[in-house]
C-alpha cells in the first residue's frame, strides 16, 4: 500500500462572459490573459516539480529501505549463523560437562566469535536461565538469572522459534545498551531432555556498532534509517548517539507501520508523524528476509520541500517577474491601443512595413527550412533553403546524399555521424550542429543547423523538422574571438592567476573561481563562479602567521597605491586554530589537489589602488596566483643539492674501495676491469637522476647491466619475468653492481661467451623482500664448481651480506650457473 502526499491544483476560474464577443477591445481581456496565462502556466510548473519531487522521494525511500535490508539480512544471518556455531560446538555436551570444561570452552567460543566485529558478547544459558558460559565473562556468575530476559521467555512456550531477535536492553553485567539473537540448545548431553526445552544460545550486538553500516548507506544528511522488529521495537537507528543508559523505544501504536507488519507486507511507503513527533516524513519499510523483522528509511518532509524549492525557485522567482513585466506591458499596451485608435492608417502602413521586413529578414538572413522523413529518406527543401546552399531559389525534395555531396570533405564524417547518431539515440529530441558546405561555385560557408525528432511510440525517428542559417559572418567574428579568448585563457590557466576586488564603502570582497579555488573554498575553479566573501571569511583562511600583515598591507594600501605580498592558504577544512580536527579535515579535503598533504599553499598577492571617481567608488582591484611549487622547488633544490653531495661521496667511496680491492696483472687488464664497474656505477646514477633519486625497478636496473654484454635481439638472450619492484636508491647501487659482476662472469665463461647462450632471469617480491634467480642455460658446460671465488663473487658476497643484509646462493648445473639472490627493496 502507498500513501502519497496529496496533490494540489489550481483553476483559472471561469472566463468572463463574452470575452471572444464582437466589439470587445483587446485591451481590457489582455491584462487579464497577462495575469491569468502565465499564473496558472507558473502553478502547472510548480505543481509537476512538486509531484516529480514527491516522487524522486519515494524511489529514493524504497531503494534505501530495500538496501537496508539487504545489509540487515546479511547482518542478522551471520548473527544467526554465529549463534549456530556455538551451538554445534556444545553438541552433546551437558550443562556439567560445559561447567567442568569452562576455560576451554570460554577460549574456543571467544576465538570462534572474534572476527564478527558487530558481535559484543555470547552466553549459554541452562533451562533455568543461569549462564553456564560467556564470551565476555570467566568464570559466569552462577546465582545471576536471566530468566526475565525475553528472548529466555520466548524460548520457554511450545511454539517456540528456532531463531528470536530480542528488544535492546542493558547488558546486566556491564550496562552496555545490547539486543540479542537466541537459539535453542539442541542435542544436549543433560538426560531426559530430548525434545524438550534444555536452555539456549544468544550473541549480543552493539546497536550502535550496527548503525555506523547504515549510516553508509545514506544519501542525504538529514535520512535516517531504522532496524526494527514486527512489534515495532526499534533495535537500531541512525538517528541518534544511541547512549548506551537508554534502551531504544518502541513506535507509536498509531504508526500505520504496525497495520503493514501486522499483515506481513513485504514492503510499503506512507507519510506519517508518529517517528519523529510533530514533523511530518515519508517512510518505506522493507521486510527483511527470514527473520521478522523491517528496514525502515525515513526523509522528513521538510527535506522533501526544501529540495524541491531548491529546484523550483528559480523557475518560481522568473515567472512571477516574468508575469508582472508582461502585466505592466499589457497595460503599456492596453494604453497604446486607446491611443492608436484612430490612427488605423498609421497602423496599416506600419503593418506593411513589418510585413517587409520580415520578407527582407527572410532573405537576407538566409534562413531556410527543412523537413526529413526518415522512413522515405527524402527531405522537403524551402526555397530559401536552397539559397542558402547556394542553389536556385526553388522548394526542392532531396535525399540525404544530395546533402551530404555539398558538405566540406574536412566536416563530412562528423556532420553525418551527428546527425545519424541523433536519429539513432531514442532519449535524443533534439538536433544541432554546425558545419561548412561548398556551393557549386566553390565558396565555403559556414551553416548552422537546428532540428526537432519526432519518435514513434517505441523511440524510432520518424521526421526531423528545422532550420539551416547561414552563420558565415557570425562564425569568422567568433573563430577571431575564440582565438583571442583561448590565448587569454591560456595565459590565465598556465600562470593559475584569480582575481579579486575589494569596496572599502560596502565591505565587499568579490572573488573570482579561481580565487575561491586559491583560497581553499571550493576544491576546483570551475565548482563556483565568482561570488562575494566577507573579509573575515578570507582572512580565516589565511596562515595564523601572515594574517597581521595582510591586515597592515590592505591599510596601508591607500597610501602606497596598492601593495605586493606573498602568504600561505591553510588547506581547506584546516581551521588554524590547533584543533585535532584540522589535520584530519586537512588530509581528506587536500587528496588529490596536488597539495603537500595538509600543508599550507602558498600564493601570491598583487593588488593595484583605483581611486574614487564621481560614478564610481574607490576600490582595491588585484590578483593572486599559486607560488606554493616555486617554494617546494626552493626547499627541494636545497634537498637535491644534498643529496648529490651525499651520493657523490658514497660513489667516490665505493670507487675506491674497488680500486684497493682489485687485482689485476697489468694496469691495462686493470683499467679495463675497473671501466666496466665504473661504467655500471655511472649507469645506475644515470637511473636514479631518471628518477629524482628515490629509486629505480629492477627490471630497469637489470637490463642495464646486462645491456653491455649482450649482441643481438636482447629479448632473445635474455628472458626476464617479475611483478614490478621499486628498489631504494641506497639499494639499487649493490644491486647493479652485482648484476654487472655476475654478467661479467656470464660473459667471460657462462652463457653470454657463446652464442648459443641464455639468460633467464625471475624474481618475486614478499613483505619487502626480493627474491632474484639468475639461470643461465646453453653456455660451455660446467664439470665442476670454481676451486676459489674470484673478486666478482666476492663483492657480491660483500654487498648482499655485508651492506644490504642479503644473501646469496649459488648452484652449479651442467647447464651453467644458478645464483639466488635475496635481499630487501630498502637497504
Amino acid at each position: 500500500m502507498t500513501i502519497r502526499e496529496p496533490a494540489q491544483t489550481l483553476s483559472s476560474g471561469p472566463q468572463p462572459a463574452g470575452a471572444h464577443a464582437t466589439g470587445w477591445p483587446l485591451g481590457r481581456l489582455l491584462p487579464v490573459a497577462a495575469l491569468i496565462l502565465p499564473l496558472s502556466l507558473l502553478a502547472l510548473v510548480t505543481w509537476l516539480s512538486w509531484q516529480a519531487a514527491w516522487r524522486n522521494a519515494y524511489a529514493d525511500m524504497e531503494r534505501l529501505s530495500a538496501t537496508a535490508a539487504e545489509y540487515g539480512q546479511r547482518s542478522f544471518e551471520t548473527y544467526n549463523f554465529a549463534a549456530a556455531r556455538v551451538n554445534e560446538r556444545l553438541r552433546g555436551m551437558s550443562d556439567a560437562d560445559i561447567t567442568a570444561n569452562e576455560a576451554a570452552l570460554h577460549r574456543d567460543v571467544t576465538a570462534m566469535l572474534a572476527d564478527l566485529t558487530h558481535v559484543a558478547l555470547s552466553f549459554v544459558l541452562d533451562r533455568d536461565g543461569l549462564p553456564l558460559l560467556s564470551t565476555s565473562l570467566h568464570p559466569v556468575p552462577r546465582d545471576v538469572s536471566l530468566a526475565d530476559r525475553d528472548y529466555f521467555q520466548e524460548m520457554l512456550g511450545p511454539d517456540a522459534p528456532d531463531v528470536f531477535v530480542s528488544r535492546t536492553f542493558l547488558g546486566r553485567f556491564d550496562g552496555v545498551l545490547l539486543f540479542s539473537v537466541a537459539r535453542p540448545r539442541v542435542n544436549t548431553g543433560n538426560p531426559g531432555r530430548a525434545g524438550r526445552f534444555d536452555g539456549l544460545v544468544m550473541v549480543s550486538i552493539k546497536p550502535g556498532v550496527l548503525a555506523e553500516g547504515l549510516r553508509h548507506l545514506l544519501e542525504e544528511p538529514t535520512d535516517r534509517m531504522l532496524l526494527m522488529r514486527e512489534d515495532g521495537s526499534v533495535l537500531s537507528t541512525t538517528s541518534t548517539s544511541l547512549d548506551a543508559n537508554v534502551p531504544l523505544p518502541q513506535l507509536d501504536s498509531s504508526s500505520p507501520f504496525h497495520g503493514f507488519a501486522q499483515r506481513s507486507a513485504d514492503k510499503a511507503i506512507y507519510v506519517s508523524r508518529t517517528v519523529i513527533p510533530g514533523t511530518s516524513s515519508l517512510l518505506a519499510m522493507h521486510r527483511i528476509k527470514g527473520f521478522p523483522l523491517y528496514a525502515v528509511s525515513i526523509r522528513p518532509r521538510s527535506q522533501i520541500v526544501a529540495l524541491w524549492w531548491h529546484d523550483t525557485r528559480v523557475q518560481v522567482l522568473f515567472g512571477l517577474f516574468a508575469t508582472a513585466a508582461l502585466f505592466l506591458f499589457s497595460l503599456r499596451v492596453a494604453q497604446d491601443q486607446r491611443a492608436l485608435a484612430g490612427a488605423n492608417t498609421l497602423l496599416n502602413q506600419t503593418n506593411a512595413l513589418k510585413a517587409n521586413r520580415l520578407d527582407r529578414a527572410k532573405r537576407f538572413g538566409l534562413i531556410g527550412t527543412f523537413e526529413f522523413d526518415v522512413a522515405t529518406g527524402v527531405s522537403k527543401r524551402s526555397p530559401e533553403y536552397m539559397s542558402v546552399h547556394g542553389m536556385p531559389a526553388f522548394a526542392t525534395d532531396e535525399t540525404h546524399d544530395d546533402w551530404a555531396r555539398r558538405l566540406h570533405p574536412d566536416d563530412r564524417a562528423r556532420a553525418e555521424g551527428a546527425i545519424l547518431s541523433a536519429l539513432a539515440d531514442p532519449a535524443v529530441t533534439e538536433y544541432a550542429q554546425t558545419y561548412r558546405i561548398i556551393h557549386p561555385d566553390g565558396a565555403v560557408r559556414w551553416i548552422a543547423a537546428r532540428g526537432e525528432i519526432t519518435r514513434a511510440p517505441d523511440g524510432r525517428a520518424t521526421m526531423l523538422l528545422g532550420a539551416h542559417v547561414d552563420v558565415t559572418p557570425l562564425r569568422t567574428t567568433e573563430l577571431a574571438l575564440a582565438e583571442s579568448d583561448a590565448r587569454l585563457r591560456l595565459a590565465q590557466e598556465s600562470l593559475g592567476i584569480g582575481s579579486w576586488e575589494w569596496l572599502p564603502q560596502a565591505r565587499r570582497l568579490t572573488c573570482s573561481g579561481r580565487m575561491l579555488a586559491l583560497l581553499g573554498v571550493f576544491a576546483e575553479p570551475a565548482a563556483s563562479d565568482a561570488r562575494d566573501l566577507r573579509l573575515a571569511e578570507v582572512l580565516a583562511r589565511v596562515h595564523p602567521q601572515d594574517r597581521a600583515g595582510l591586515r597592515d598591507q590592505i591599510r596601508a594600501a591607500a597610501a602606497q597605491g596598492g601593495f605586493r605580498a606573498e602568504l600561505r592558504i591553510l588547506a581547506p577544512g584546516v581551521t588554524g586554530d590547533g584543533s585535532a580536527s584540522d589535520n584530519a579535515a586537512g588530509g581528506r579535503r587536500g587528496a588529490g589537489r596536488g597539495e603537500a598533504g595538509n600543508g599550507p599553499r602558498w600564493i601570491a598577492v598583487r593588488a593595484t589602488l583605483f581611486a574614487a571617481r564621481p560614478a564610481r567608488a574607490a576600490r582595491l582591484m588585484g590578483i593572486a596566483y599559486d607560488v606554493s611549487d616555486r617554494k617546494r622547488a626552493e626547499d627541494l633544490t636545497h634537498l637535491m643539492a644534498r643529496e648529490v653531495e651525499h651520493r657523490a661521496k658514497n660513489t667516490l667511496s665505493l670507487i675506491s674501495g674497488l680500486l684497493r680491492m682489485t687485482k689485476a696483472d697489468s694496469a691495462g687488464q686493470l683499467a679495463k676491469v675497473m671501466e666496466g664497474r665504473i661504467r655500471a656505477l655511472g649507469s645506475t646514477m644515470s637511473l636514479m637522476g631518471k628518477g629524482g633519486w628515490t629509486g629505480a625497478s629492477i627490471d630497469a636496473l637489470v637490463t642495464e647491466g646486462l645491456a653491455p654484454f649482450v649482441s643481438g635481439a636482447f629479448a632473445q638472450i635474455v628472458q626476464m619475468s617479475g611483478p614490478p619492484v621499486q628498489v631504494s636508491v641506497d639499494a639499487a647501487q649493490p644491486f647493479s653492481m652485482a648484476i654487472h659482476e655476475l654478467a661479467t662472469n656470464a660473459a667471460k665463461y657462462g652463457a653470454l661467451s657463446v652464442a648459443t647462450g641464455r639468460v633467464r632471469i625471475d624474481w618475486t617480491e614478499t613483505q619487502g623482500r626480493v627474491v632474484l634467480r639468475w639461470h643461465e642455460t646453453g653456455g660451455p658446460p660446467v664439470t665442476e664448481a670454481p676451486a676459489q671465488a674470484g673478486f666478482g663473487s666476492k663483492l657480491i658476497k660483500m654487498l648482499f651480506e655485508g651492506q644490504l643484509g642479503g644473501s646469496i646462493d649459488r648452484e652449479w648445473t651442467k647447464e651453467g650457473l644458478i645464483c639466488t639472490l635475496s635481499f630487501p627493496v630498502r637497504a
